[in-house]
């Protein structure tokens, strides 16, 4: 198995290698969508971290753990792994990967798991990003994405869900930062009518973290597929932004303009025809995330929506992006 695959390598990886999302986004990528360019760092990259976990004592207990005692083990676990550095090999095949880019890149370092997007189990909002990460920065952001793996919620979640909760696997995408002007989220189809023909977008200033974490009362754009005539424009309040440092990190303000939507009708028409065309890509109804940069729209990830919701009625309150994760995890637990 390889250590990485580049967006644009070929054949495609399996997703045990790369995780759900990985496999989304090389699939995007070499399909002709604007994803800005990464590498996904494989579950066999870090197979050696997870070797030296499984020596440990507190291994055998995250084994016999009840749900009373599994946070406090999996704390100590997620300890323990923050104290490995990469090996030799690791770090020779971090630099190849990085070759790509220049140095004064900016990363966006997300986990992906192989069970990530399955049919019967979401994880949506399950695991780690870091954001602003610059090259000398990578390692810690990797621990942080790798330690994600061994997160009490994650082994919860898989128990529930009868996949192996003892055998856990991560890769890492590593992208290209986009210092957005404007982020969030979009719905092929209308998330509370469940509408085919609706589209939906959620978003703010800044960069779009704010919105999938439900952070924020976003503004809210309903458009009409088949004639792209835009339905409903809501202005949320929009209480906070986070915006790209250019030395790398992140800074969280208030932004002035909540009297003023954050997207002007040409750029919902260019995400309206994202959406449609990677509803057509995967044969499914999809969410994505999105950013626009310089005039620029560009697609930070896309999946099959599991099962389209109407279970929460829609407000002007933190965010449908993070309802809908909540609601899918929801019905996973009911179908058990």
């Amino acid at each position: 198995m390889k250590p990485f695959y580049q967006f644009g390598d070929s054949p495609l990886p399996a997703r045990d290698e790369v995780g759900g999302k990985g496999v989304s986004l090389i699939t995007l990528f070499q399909a002709g969508f604007p994803v800005p360019p990464g590498f996904v760092l494989t579950t066999a990259f870090f197979e050696p971290w997870i070797v030296l976990l499984k020596a440990t004592p507190a291994w055998k207990q995250i084994l016999a753990a009840d749900p009373a005692g599994l946070r406090d083990v999996c704390q100590r676990l997620k300890a323990i792994s923050t104290g490995y550095e990469l090996n030799a090999e690791q770090k020779k095949r971090l630099r190849e990967a990085l070759i790509a880019f220049d140095e004064k890149t900016l990363f966006a370092v997300r986990s992906s798991s192989p069970e990530e997007d399955l049919e019967s189990a979401s994880f949506a909002g399950g695991y780690e990003t870091v954001l602003g990460v610059t090259a000398d920065r990578l390692e810690p952001a990797l621990h942080a994405a790798f330690a994600s793996c061994l997160d009490a919620r994650i082994v919860t979640y898989k128990r529930e869900r009868g996949l192996a909760a003892a055998e856990p696997r991560i890769a890492v995408v590593v992208q290209e930062q986009i210092a957005s002007e404007a982020a969030g989220v979009g719905f092929s189809v209308h998330p509370v009518s469940g509408d085919p023909d609706q589209a939906m977008f959620e978003s703010n200033w800044g960069l779009g973290e704010t919105v999938v974490a439900g952070r924020v009362s976003p503004d809210r754009f309903v458009v009409h597929k088949p004639t792209r005539q835009i339905l409903e424009r809501q202005l949320g309040k929009k209480e906070r932004a986070i915006v790209l440092l250019t030395g790398g990190g992140t800074h969280e303000r208030e932004d002035p303009r909540h009297d003023q939507l954050s997207l002007q009708d040409g750029q919902l028409q260019a995400l309206t025809e994202a959406v449609i065309a990677i509803e057509r890509h995967y044969g499914r109804s999809i969410d994505m995330e999105w950013a626009f940069a310089g005039g620029r729209l560009y697609v930070l990830q896309a999946r099959p929506i599991v099962k389209p919701a109407a279970a929460f009625a829609v407000s002007n309150e933190p965010g449908v992006f993070q309802k809908l994760a909540a609601w899918i995890k929801t019905f996973f637990q009911r179908c058990v």
